[in-house]
């Protein structure tokens, strides 16, 4: 999957970005420009690379070395993603980011999630492959997050508001509780969205669901 991408950081005064884009000769370029908010004219450098390969890496190089400068990873150009996508290191990165924010996650519930610690959570989010048993739970949480944005007609709000409520099929605890609970449950609730989705489609070969 070689497809451009762009990534953009920033804290209250700087901003950082950095494009990896096709050059005029077939090869790729890295373009990064930063400067103070607010300014019109940034410093742009460019710097071609000998493959997209060498790109991506060079791409995780600076997601590493900017957060530890405290700067909040804000934007990304790949757009949705599938749960076979992230199996590339980039894709898992943005899909990650794109998932925190919509679900409204701090570190601790993503790394809880994803059922790592907070070490690995940050590598995760420098471009690190995924091991095969989170790469299995990130496959769910995007299956899950793809039934609720058709479930709730893709309302942040409201998407959030369900995952944090008590849930009576729960045993009284909310979704996001019962998917920090294990990778068991996790699976489990994914089952359910798809038996949910299912039905309201009036399909005819439904998919039993795991007891929750």
């Amino acid at each position: 999957m070689k497809q451009p991408l762009t990534l953009r950081w920033k804290t209250a005064r700087h901003y950082h970005t950095a494009l990896l884009t096709p050059d005029l000769f077939g090869g790729w370029m890295l373009v990064t420009a930063s400067g103070d908010c607010g300014e019109k004219n940034g410093r742009v450098q460019q710097k071609p690379l000998a493959s997209y390969e060498q790109g991506i890496e060079a791409v995780r190089r600076l997601r590493h070395r900017r957060r530890l400068e405290g700067y909040d990873l804000c934007g990304s150009a790949f757009t949705q993603l599938d749960a076979h996508d992230v199996a590339v290191p980039s894709a898992a990165s943005d899909a990650l980011l794109r998932l925190g924010k919509g679900w409204d996650l701090d570190a601790a519930e993503q790394a809880a999630l994803l059922g790592v610690d907070a070490r690995t959570l940050g590598q995760i989010q420098d471009g690190a492959a995924l091991s095969d048993a989170v790469l299995a739970r990130f496959r769910h949480l995007l299956a899950i997050n793809k039934a609720l944005r058709l479930r709730f007609a893709d309302d942040p709000h409201v998407m959030r508001t369900w995952l944090r409520q008590p849930c009576s099929t729960l045993r009284g605890e909310s979704p996001l509780a019962a998917m920090l609970a294990s990778g068991d449950s996790l699976a489990r609730l994914r089952d359910h969205l798809a038996l949910e989705s299912d039905r309201a489609r009036g399909c005819d070969n439904l998919v039993t669901a795991r007891p929750l």
